[in-house]
């Protein structure tokens, strides 16, 4: 019995729609599952794109591997942090200070970790400077001088010295001369150059420039150097703030958030992912009121 070609090619459409259909459902069905596998960690790119990958890779991989599901790195910049965190982009975020308070009010992040630094563990302070030659020796000299800054959202690079002077009687953005720069590498320079008359730096960016062999250190004059048990970095601070925290947007669960937790905290410091990033690992979450109230006193002088 011959079949009808035209019915032959009705068949045929049929079977290939049925089989579209299939897989069609089949991927919606597998893609949401995959997706909630993943976890996103967002990290403040603050030195690029192609640094971020190159320092934090390693540590993505450590935790793929230990917690048993895949890890994505997502380098962010400044204006990219809040925005990713807010539209659930990201499930973990690794950023500064001033960031974690902030999303901590408005999206519930909670702090997971924070990082052990190589140098100066888990704290940093902030630093000013002048050039060796310059005439300014104190704080209250800095007033109506042109100041170098990273830029106002940067903890080490602007508000931690803002505060500390602020409690001293000196509020710098009323006073001051501020001027945002590229980045950390670029206050420096320019308090060398002579373009600024004083920078603000988080501490350890001199020494990391000295040993990069980009300045020499005895070119520079750290204004109202101030000393802190088991703390051994350049410091003109009072202050000491607990370094940067990883912590777990809200969506994620109390059980995962746990497993996160343990995996950072048993990072081994000679572990290829602790090297590469430059720290010695992770410890507890540190105190960060100091951070918030900085912020409060800031906005409201």
């Amino acid at each position: 019995m011959k079949t009808n070609p035209a019915k032959k090619r009705l068949l045929a459409s049929r079977t290939i729609r049925i089989v579209l259909a299939a897989f069609l459902l089949s991927f919606v069905a597998v893609t949401p599952l995959f997706a909630q596998q993943q976890i996103r960690l967002g990290v403040l790119a603050k030195r690029g794109y192609q640094t971020a990958l190159k320092r934090w890779h390693p540590l993505v991989q450590y935790l793929s591997k230990h917690l048993n599901r895949p890890v994505a790195l997502v380098p962010l910049n400044f204006s990219q942090v809040p925005e990713y965190v807010a539209q659930n982009k990201v499930d973990l975020i690794l950023a500064n200070q001033k960031f974690y308070v902030s999303l901590k009010k408005r999206y519930g992040i909670r702090a997971l970790a924070t990082v052990i630094n190589s140098r100066g563990g888990p704290y940093m302070g902030g630093v000013i400077f002048t050039k060796k030659t310059s005439s300014i020796r104190s704080l209250s000299q800095l007033r109506g001088k042109r100041i170098g800054i990273v830029s106002f959202g940067s903890c080490g690079g602007f508000l931690i010295q803002a505060y500390d002077l602020l409690q001293k009687g000196i509020n710098i953005i009323r006073d001051g001369q501020i001027k945002p720069l590229e980045g950390q590498d670029y206050v420096v320079y320019a308090v060398f150059n002579g373009a600024v008359d004083a920078g603000f730096v988080r501490t350890g960016q001199l020494e990391s420039m000295n040993r990069e062999k980009k300045i020499k250190l005895r070119d520079f004059r750290i204004i109202s150097p101030q000393a802190h048990p088991d703390f051994n970095l350049l410091c003109s601070t009072s202050q000491l703030w607990p370094a940067w925290p990883v912590a777990a947007t809200a969506h994620v669960s109390a059980g995962l958030a746990s497993k996160i937790k343990k995996t950072l905290l048993g990072l081994p410091s000679t572990s290829r992912a602790a090297l590469a990033a430059g720290i010695k690992g992770f410890a507890p979450p540190g105190d960060y009121t100091p951070v918030a109230e900085a912020l409060a006193a800031i906005k409201k002088n």
